[in-house]
């Protein structure tokens, strides 16, 4: 039974309680996965181009949006069209050529890690006095994300495997829960 609300297309169950709808997205979610752990090149590829429209798509509202703004709002929000103009040139650049994802999106993985990790560094030493027993652990991660962070941006080859596997890792979790809401 396919039910539509508010323009939501809802899969519900049949009378028996299966859900034919959640099987076939277990088994998209699984058949993506095995292509991202088989193909990790292509799944870069793939991946770059979608950031790549998104942020084309990004860009173009943030230039819309600062007309709107302009037109209600006292100052020049001069800033939007930035943004607006830098997002639409990495879509560009990205959907234009998506070998570049190969190292752009690792790089930009290894960077957010260490970002991430460094910021959790910081946040043991702000808690430091209001969660005491877990200060320590906080920083033992943040020091070893730190560690994997640099050894990542020191072997391009290990950070491809590692966003391919956390890609592989989330459509095979996807697989999972859809399998068990088929069934459930």
């Amino acid at each position: 039974i396919i039910e539509f609300r508010k323009g939501l297309v809802l899969i519900t169950k049949n009378e028996n309680g299966f859900g034919w709808g959640s099987l076939l997205l277990a088994v998209l979610f699984f058949i993506a996965g095995w292509t991202a752990l088989n193909n990790p090149l292509t799944t870069l590829i793939a991946m770059g181009l979608m950031f790549g429209m998104i942020a084309i798509v990004q860009g173009g509202s943030a230039l819309m949006y600062y007309f709107e703004l302009k037109k209600v709002l006292p100052g020049n929000p001069w800033y939007l069209i930035l943004i607006g103009v830098l997002d639409l040139l990495v879509g560009l650049y990205l959907v234009f050529n998506p070998a570049v994802s190969v190292t752009f999106l690792p790089m930009l993985f290894v960077t957010w890690f260490l970002i991430d990790s460094i910021m959790n560094i910081f946040l043991a030493f702000r808690l430091k006095d209001s969660q005491r027993s877990w200060f320590w652990v906080r920083l033992t991660l943040g020091i070893l994300g730190v560690v994997i962070g640099f050894a990542l941006a020191g072997n391009l080859l290990a950070a491809i495997i590692s966003v391919t596997y956390l890609i592989a890792f989330y459509f095979f979790t996807g697989a999972i829960i859809k399998l068990i809401d088929a069934f459930v």
